[in-house]
């Protein structure tokens, strides 16, 4: 008797281990290094992009479209250029200024480059080019 005992015991610890559901431990990330998480992305030169003189003939400014239409992103980015050029101008701006400021922005500005859709928004990139555009704008 004490060995169909010992036997019966033996079949029940075996049927209780094999009946126990085996958890996998996560496959856990790599974590990534301060240096990785800081590395700019494509996304960077967009949202990221700084709007003013990018150099002494080129002026930036950044607009965002949430359908992606080239033409409303061109009209918007031409109205907030012109706004910027007002700003820089500050206390010697005339209402005179404006005039040359819209036509300048309309015959030198261009759309220079277009995001791939980023968080729902597709970025452009509005360039006011004219050799010494600077000056000019200071004067």
């Amino acid at each position: 008797m004490h060995t169909k005992t010992i036997f019966a015991v033996l079949i029940v610890s075996l049927i209780s281990v094999c009946k126990t559901p085996q958890t996998e431990e996560p496959k856990k990330e790599t974590p990534k290094n301060v240096a990785e998480e800081s590395a700019p992305t494509e996304d960077d030169q967009f949202v990221k992009a700084t709007e003013g003189f990018i150099s002494s003939s080129t002026y930036q400014v950044v607009v965002s479209s949430l359908d992606g239409n080239e033409g409303e992103a061109l009209d918007l980015a031409k109205k907030r250029a012109l706004n910027l050029f007002i700003a820089e101008k500050g206390d010697s701006f005339r209402a005179t200024d404006r005039k040359f400021l819209k036509e300048l922005v309309d015959s030198k500005g261009k759309i220079v480059k277009v995001s791939k859709p980023i968080n729902g928004k597709t970025y452009y990139l509005f360039h006011v080019s004219q050799p010494d555009l600077k000056i000019e704008i200071k004067k």
